[in-house]
């Protein structure tokens, strides 16, 4: 059961259980009156928790029918056991700071990002094109189109080219769970690094200038399109284009993209 409270908490899912037995209620599983938590081992100190049941002992339900004295003593234990390990996971955080007010102050979480990518990979190029966050979620036909004409441009095989792989972040619902720039970045870290496992890409072709604050890492102040730059970290070049979206959009976008590409054109 500690394992499904642990994934349950990950997922911004808050685990409800009874304070005290409830009246009419069936009896409990077997694994509340075993719950411990954290999953090391059962808590070992019962003070924390005789006073909790001592506390609530007025308030307390007499036994009814179906419920035993010893199994409404044994799930009060539970249920202190359970209220004591959620005061120490919340406490925590904080032990050792409590007499700092500064470092007593939460401090604010991430904005979470919001972007969507659609990754293709050839035996030369690895290329990335920024989609727009809202519209239809399928690749169009035409947009399959103009990305088989680069690949095809730049001399390469259409039959060699992947599957588009589409990246979307935010990428887990759950308001608990850290979804900030610094996690948005380590995961699409991990996908180039995915992607480029076989070989590594001579090249990365980035459609969008939006694009090299997740790939590259880089706040840069302006992106110079059609510049080849050394990636600080994949080992290999890259280079920025217009989104192909936008090439969808206005025809005349498709000649500045060919042009920014011939850095990496065949000659």
């Amino acid at each position: 059961m500690t394992i499904q409270a642990e994934y349950l908490k990950r997922l911004g899912v808050d685990l409800w259980l009874p304070r005290r037995p409830l009246v009419g209620a069936p009896r409990s599983p077997d694994w509340v009156y075993q719950f411990t938590h954290p999953a090391q081992g059962p808590i070992e100190s019962q003070a924390g928790a005789e006073k909790v049941v001592r506390n609530q002992a007025l308030s307390a339900v007499p036994p009814e029918a179906g419920h035993s004295l010893d199994e409404i003593h044994a799930e009060q234990r539970s249920i202190a056991h359970i209220s004591e390990a959620l005061a120490e996971s919340t406490d925590s955080p904080t032990k050792g700071a409590a007499k700092d007010p500064v470092s007593a102050h939460r401090v604010a979480p991430q904005l979470v990002p919001r972007f969507r990518f659609a990754l293709v990979r050839t035996p030369r190029f690895l290329m990335i094109d920024e989609l727009p966050t809202q519209g239809p979620q399928l690749l169009s036909d035409s947009y399959k189109k103009l990305l088989v004409g680069i690949v095809a441009a730049l001399g390469e095989e259409p039959e060699q080219m992947s599957l588009p792989v589409l990246l979307q972040w935010p990428h887990l619902a759950g308001s608990k769970l850290n979804q900030g720039a610094d996690e948005a970045f380590k995961y699409v870290q991990l996908t180039l690094d995915s992607m480029q496992k076989r070989g590594r890409a001579e090249h990365l072709i980035l459609f969008g200038s939006g694009l090299s604050r997740w790939v590259v890492g880089e706040l840069q102040a302006k992106v110079v399109s059609g510049e080849l730059n050394l990636h600080p970290a994949q080992n290999t070049s890259y280079l920025v284009s217009s989104t192909l979206s936008q090439a969808l959009r206005l025809p005349d976008i498709k000649r500045q993209i060919w042009a920014d590409l011939q850095p990496v054109a065949p000659k």
